[in-house]
């Protein structure tokens, strides 16, 4: 993936997160203020008609258990007063019923009992249960997987307006899941949504201007819509305007800026951010060079799996830099990352076998690696090959049979989990050299 595609790929990668956290959750702490003050009902009143059957007072009534607004904060007596009121039949209740069984809070887990009272009040037409739903058949929780059903459900609730609906319906036309692909279409649901306030909304309108994808390219759009976002907590929308700063798009190009937009986004677990931090560190740009900072920020994205990262932190481990020196490690880094075909690491890896450092001398294992490095269509590509055809002057027949042999059964078992992979891949992939490859 070239450097362009890397806020793309940070698109993708907030899209599953929001999608995730689900945006349409209980009753928002100024409902509940509305129903107990704004309605002029004292809590005592309230609770007299929830115990006379009123379903909307048990549904405040649960609610302020809910959020602590107006009664103690009591999880079991707002999940008993919300089915007392779904159990007659109140959307609104029944969603949050629903949401309670997903997530496992008050009640055990049971994704299935969520997808029944999410259908319920879907029913009735209920743009949050309907969204809901639709992400329960994305998902393929409590019912089989279904993207078609999903969007129609999406539709459903987006034409009502609901602002999460219309963010995921956006994902679903930029994707093309469940739907034919759409950029012009995923646009406009993303701008709708995003001027209604939904923060992952106005991330992903960002990346659509940023990429001039479904719109004309607009850095300033980007910019304003990344703001908009960040300002809302979102830790991607912090690193693509880390990106942005860093190389000037749009911007005066500013890389303290961008390192403390990184930092923002790295400390909330951003992988991309992570990686792009220590990068900076590594180099000294933004930042005062910090071999140790590199290093414990290469090792958070490695140990999540970031290919880019695993070969950052061997590297730093084969050089002894912020870490004391250990050819093990870093083969072990390196192995990590040439197992996702990262080329640096699969270049490095190589070398270590070449020469027996942290693994056993083994030239079929070292043209394994080569050989695989050498397939990239890029810089990389081209120093694998230098370095294969140096090899196999030094190897036996037996051991090229060999090596061939490996690259074979690799490739025949790779192919399979690397096109599992894929998509997250793409969506890490963002710093492809994360070191630069061993001498």
């Amino acid at each position: 993936m070239d450097r362009q595609h890397w806020v793309y790929a940070i698109f993708f990668f907030v899209v599953a997160l929001s999608v995730n956290a689900q945006e349409a959750t209980p009753a928002s702490t100024e409902t509940v203020e509305n129903a107990v003050a704004n309605r002029s009902l004292q809590v005592g009143e309230l609770l007299q008609r929830a115990e006379a059957g009123d379903t909307n007072a048990q549904y405040d009534v649960a609610n302020a258990y809910h959020t602590g607004i107006g009664l103690p904060k009591d999880d079991a007596e707002a999940s008993r007063w919300w089915l007392q009121a779904a159990q007659k039949g109140h959307a609104e209740a029944q969603n949050s019923i629903g949401y309670l069984y997903e997530h496992g809070t008050g009640v055990p887990k049971d994704y299935e009992e969520a997808v029944r009272w999410f259908s319920l009040a879907a029913k009735q037409k209920l743009p949050a249960a309907q969204y809901n739903l639709a992400y329960m058949y994305q998902r393929g929780n409590g019912l089989p997987r279904d993207y078609a059903r999903a969007v129609e459900l999406y539709i459903q609730a987006a034409a009502q307006g609901f602002a999460p609906a219309r963010n995921s319906l956006g994902v679903a036309y930029e994707f093309g899941i469940g739907v034919p692909t759409n950029a012009a279409q995923a646009f406009e649901l993303f701008r709708l949504a995003a001027e209604q306030g939904a923060p992952s909304a106005q991330h992903n309108l960002g990346t659509m201007y940023f990429e001039g994808h479904g719109t004309a390219r607009s850095y300033p759009d980007a910019l304003k819509w990344f703001s908009q976002a960040a300002s809302h907590g979102i830790p991607a929308s912090y690193a693509a305007l880390g990106y942005i700063y860093e190389f000037g798009n749009g911007v005066h190009r500013d890389l303290v800026k961008a390192s403390g937009l990184y930092r923002e986004a790295a400390e909330h677990g951003h992988l991309i951010a992570q990686v792009e931090l220590a990068k900076l560190y590594l180099t000294g740009k933004g930042v005062p060079q910090d071999y140790v900072e590199a290093a414990k920020w290469f090792l958070r994205a490695a140990e999540q799996g970031h290919p880019a990262a695993q070969a950052g932190i061997g590297y730093l481990y084969f050089q002894g830099r912020g870490v004391r020196r250990d050819y093990s490690q870093a083969a072990a880094w390196f192995q990590k990352a040439a197992d996702q075909d990262c080329p640096v690491a699969q270049l490095n890896l190589a070398f270590l076998y070449q020469n027996g450092l942290g693994v056993p001398v083994n030239y079929a294992e070292a043209y394994k690696w080569l050989t695989l490095a050498a397939n990239k269509r890029n810089h990389l590509g081209a120093a694998s090959m230098r370095s294969l055809d140096e090899l196999k002057h030094i190897m036996t027949e037996f051991q090229l049979r060999d090596g061939k042999a490996r690259v074979s059964e690799w490739t025949s078992h790779a192919h399979i989990n690397l096109a599992v992979r894929k998509t997250e891949t793409d969506a890490l992939d963002g710093y492809a050299t994360a070191a630069s490859a061993l001498p």
